[in-house]
């Protein structure tokens, strides 16, 4: 009899390689000056907790702040840990991000067929979609085209959106 251990690691996230004090401070403060070239220092301070003074100190890599100031800067930016995500070959993503390995067209193109049907003059509803034809539709399928479409308008809006910059 031959046990099989199943692997502690999922094929979508690949075994994290730990990094030394001196990679994470690099990463680190490669986010830092992002954060601060694209919010400016005050805000990003603010987002810290910390005072301008301090901040500068933060920037010179003479200390780094505590895990829980790193991870506040999420609210500020949520690419803010980007470059410290890609030293340990992870993304950080919401928690109802959609797996994209399904690509949307298919689905799409799905749906679309399906609709097709459902609204041809010659199906029971006609032209209209029945109680009955709309129960029958993968709801699974609309749900991630909804998502996935919702999502794109959401940072569409977020790219429209004019920002308001602060006057010193």
């Amino acid at each position: 009899m031959v046990i099989v251990m199943a692997d502690a690691h999922s094929n979508v996230v690949p075994p994290a390689q730990p990094l030394t004090e001196a990679e994470f401070r690099n990463a680190w403060l490669q986010s830092l000056a992002r954060l601060c070239a694209a919010h400016g220092d005050g805000r990003v301070a603010l987002a810290l907790g910390v005072s301008e003074r301090h901040l500068r100190n933060l920037k010179s890599g003479a200390s780094l702040p505590a895990a829980d100031r790193i991870w506040n800067l999420l609210a500020l930016d949520p690419s803010a840990h980007d470059e410290i995500d890609a030293r340990y070959q992870v993304k950080n993503s919401p928690i109802d991000a959609l797996c994209s390995t399904d690509p949307l067209t298919r689905d799409i193109i799905a749906l679309a067929n399906e609709v097709a049907q459902s609204e041809d003059p010659s199906s029971p509803g006609g032209v209209v979609v029945t109680d009955h034809e709309l129960l029958q539709k993968d709801e699974h399928r609309m749900r991630r085209i909804h998502n996935t479409l919702g999502s794109w308008l959401k940072r569409i809006e977020a790219m429209r959106r004019p920002a308001i910059k602060a006057v010193a």
